[in-house]
C-alpha cells in the first residue's frame, strides 16, 4: 500500500459515529489502537504496530491467474494487491493485517486460505470486487477513490458476519457501483467520510442472515442506495438505523418508487437527521406486510426526513419529533391490527399520509408546538383515539369513527359519510367545524363555543356567522356537550322567528334575563339551508356569553335532552 493511503486512514479527522441500535461502533480517530473494529474488539499487536510506525512497502502482489503465488508477511506490513485478470482465485496469504486491493479486472477472491487479515482496503478500482469466504475476524473494509461494477461480498457459510464499510469519496465526482450483494452477513454497517456522493443503485442482502442495517453519514457527500430499485433479501431484517452528522444526505429507497418490500420481521427503525443532512427511506412492507414494528423513531435537528408507505399488521410505537424549520413526512399507513401509539412533538412540520386497513389507531399530537396536523382516517375501518395539536388541524374519521380531543386553533373535523361507529369529539378555543355522519350512531360533540362578541350582528346565513358549527346533527341520537350546568326543561328554551344573528341574540338574552341558561333559535332568518343557534349563559349574569351553530335544523327538534355537560 502507498504511504499516503495509510496516512489518510490514520490521520483522517472524524466525528464520533454512533451506531444506535444493537451495539456501538468504535470511533475512527487519532488513537491508532482504536482506529478499526467494533467496540471492545482490540486490534492485534501487529496491526497496532502497522499504524504506529511507517511500515515497509512491499512489492505489489498481482493476481492475474486462478493459482497465484503464496505471500507471507511478518504481521507489521500491508500487502498491495492488483487484480489484473478475470480470475477466480484462492490465494494463500498470511501475516498481513491489511490488504490493499485494486481491481482492474472483474475478479473473485476466495479467502479460504487467507489468514491474519483484520482489514481490507479497496482503492481506485475500475472493475467489480468480489470476495468469498470472508472470516468474522475481518473488522472493516475501507473503500476510497473511483469504484465501479457489480460487487459481491460473501462471508463463510453460517458465519453471521459483520460487514462494515468505511467509504471515502473525495474524487471530485460521484462514485457509482452497479450493484452490491452481500451474503452470510448478519450486519451491514456503512459509514461515509467523504465529500462526494456514493451511489449503489442495486442493493441485495442475505434473506436468511442479514438482520441489521446501519448507515451513518459523517461528511458532506450523499449516500444513495436503491433509489430506483427495490432492495432485495430483506426478509430477515430486524433493525434499520440511519443517521446524518453533517450536510450529507442518506437515501435508502425512494418513497413511491422503491424500498424494502419484504420486511416482515423488522422490529426497530431509527432515523436521526442533523441540521442539514436529509434522510429518505422508501416504502416498507409493500409486498409482504410487516408483522410488528416495536419502535419507529424519527428525529431531526433541521434536515428533512421522508418515509414512504408502510404496510404492517401491528405497530407498537411511532415517535416523530423535529426542530423548527425541519420537516417529517410519512406516507400512507396500512394497518391491519393496531397502532398502539403515535406520538408527534416539537416544532417541525409533520405530514402523515392516509390511514387504511382494519386496525385501530391512537395518536397524540398535543406536543406539536408550531404547526397543525392533517389526519385522514376516512378509509380506515378501525376506531381511532386522537389528541390533536393546539394549532389548526384537519381530521377525517373513518367507518368506526372514534374519539378526538383538539386544542386551540380552527379545526375541521369530519366523520366519514358511511360511518356506522360512534364519535366523541371535543374541541377547544378557535372556530371549529364538525361534520358528522348521516348514518345512524350516537355522536357526542363537545365544542368550546364561540364568543357572541366577535360576530357580525347582521349576519343571516350560517356561512356568514363566525362560530363553531355542527353539521349533520341527529336530534334523535346525538348529544351536544355545552356549558357547565345540567340542562332541564326549566332552564332550556327553544324558539323560532329570529331574522338574523342579532335578533336571535336579543331573544336569547331576553330568555336568560328571566332565568334561562340555554336558548336555541331554530330556522334563523327562515334560511333555505336551515340552521339554528344555541346560546349559553356561562357565567349566570342573565345574558348570553357563548354560542354555536347547528346546521340543517328548521323545526323544533332540539330539546334539553340533547344537551349534556361539557
Amino acid at each position: 500500500m502507498k504511504k499516503k493511503i495509510l496516512s489518510k486512514i490514520i490521520n483522517k479527522k472524524s466525528n464520533t459515529f454512533l451506531f444506535f441500535a444493537l451495539s456501538t461502533l468504535a470511533a475512527c480517530n487519532n488513537d491508532s489502537k482504536k482506529i478499526l473494529g467494533l467496540a471492545g474488539n482490540a486490534a492485534s499487536e501487529g496491526l497496532e504496530k502497522l499504524f504506529e510506525e511507517s511500515p515497509s512497502i512491499n512489492s505489489n502482489y498481482t493476481i492475474s491467474t486462478n493459482s497465484p503465488d503464496d505471500s507471507r508477511g511478518d504481521g507489521t506490513s500491508s500487502l498491495p494487491i492488483e487484480v489484473t485478470g478475470s480470475v477466480n482465485a484462492s490465494p494463500t496469504i498470511s501475516g498481513y493485517p491489511l490488504l490493499d486491493f485494486t481491481f482492474n479486472s472483474d475478479g473473485k477472491i476466495d479467502f479460504t486460505n487467507i489468514s491474519d487479515v483484520k482489514n481490507i482496503s479497496i482503492s481506485n478500482s475500475t472493475a467489480a470486487a468480489s470476495f468469498t469466504n470472508l472470516s468474522n475476524d475481518l473488522e472493516k473494509i475501507f473503500v476510497s477513490g473511483t469504484q465501479s461494477g457489480d460487487w459481491n461480498i460473501t462471508y463463510k457459510p453460517n458465519s453471521f458476519g459483520t460487514l462494515y464499510f468505511e467509504w471515502t469519496n473525495n474524487t471530485g465526482t460521484s462514485v457509482e457501483l452497479t450493484s452490491l450483494t452481500i451474503n452470510e452477513a448478519g450486519q451491514f454497517l456503512f459509514k461515509n467520510t467523504g465529500n462526494e456522493t456514493i451511489t449503489i443503485p442495486t442493493f441485495n442482502i442475505d434473506p436468511d442472515d442479514t438482520q441489521r442495517i446501519e448507515i451513518g453519514n459523517d461528511n458532506d457527500g450523499d449516500i444513495v442506495i436503491g433509489a430506483a430499485a427495490n432492495i432485495e433479501g430483506t426478509q430477515g431484517l430486524k433493525t434499520i438505523s440511519l443517521k446524518t452528522f453533517n450536510d450529507g444526505d442518506i437515501t435508502l429507497g425512494t418513497p413511491g418508487t422503491s424500498g424494502l418490500p419484504d420486511l416482515q420481521n423488522i422490529t426497530s427503525i431509527a432515523l436521526i437527521a442533523s441540521k442539514n443532512g436529509n434522510i429518505t427511506l422508501g416504502d416498507l412492507g409493500a409486498t409482504t406486510s410487516i408483522n410488528k414494528i416495536s419502535s419507529l423513531s424519527v428525529t431531526t435537528e433541521g434536515g428533512a426526513i421522508s418515509i414512504g408507505n408502510i404496510k404492517a399488521k401491528k405497530i407498537d410505537a411511532i415517535n416523530a419529533s423535529g426542530n423548527e424549520f425541519s420537516s417529517i413526512s410519512i406516507g400512507n399507513i396500512e394497518i391491519s391490527e393496531a397502532i398502539d401509539l403515535i406520538t408527534l412533538s416539537g416544532d417541525a412540520t409533520i405530514t402523515l399520509g392516509n390511514f387504511t386497513g382494519d386496525g385501530t389507531v391512537k395518536l397524540d399530537a398535543s406536543n406539536m408546538t408550531k404547526m397543525g396536523i392533517n389526519l385522514n382516517f376516512s378509509a380506515l375501518t378501525g376506531r381511532v383515539d386522537i389528541t390533536s395539536t393546539g394549532e389548526d388541524d384537519i381530521i377525517s374519521l373513518g367507518i368506526e369513527a372514534g374519539k378526538v380531543i383538539s386544542g386551540g386553533g380552527n379545526d375541521n373535523i369530519t366523520v366519514a359519510a358511511n360511518a356506522t361507529g360512534n364519535s366523541d369529539i371535543t374541541t377547544g378555543d378557535g372556530v371549529d367545524i364538525i361534520t358528522l355522519s348521516a348514518q345512524s350512531g350516537i355522536d357526542i360533540v363537545k365544542p368550546g363555543g364561540t364568543s357572541v362578541n366577535i360576530n357580525n350582528k347582521t349576519a343571516n346565513t350560517h356561512a356568514a356567522i363566525l362560530s363553531d358549527k355542527i353539521i349533520n346533527f341527529d336530534p334523535n341520537s346525538d348529544k351536544i356537550g355545552f356549558g357547565s350546568v345540567t340542562t332541564s326543561d326549566s332552564n332550556f328554551l327553544s324558539a323560532t322567528g329570529a331574522s338574523s344573528f342579532s335578533d336571535a341574540l336579543t331573544k336569547a338574552n331576553t330568555a336568560m334575563a328571566s332565568g334561562k341558561i340555554y336558548y336555541f333559535s331554530y330556522n334563523v332568518a327562515s334560511a333555505t339551508d336551515g340552521f339554528g343557534l344555541l346560546f349559553n349563559d356561562s357565567n349566570g349574569d342573565g345574558s348570553s356569553d357563548t354560542f354555536l351553530t347547528i346546521t340543517g335544523i328548521t323545526t323544533d327538534v332540539i330539546s334539553y335532552q340533547n344537551l349534556i355537560i361539557a
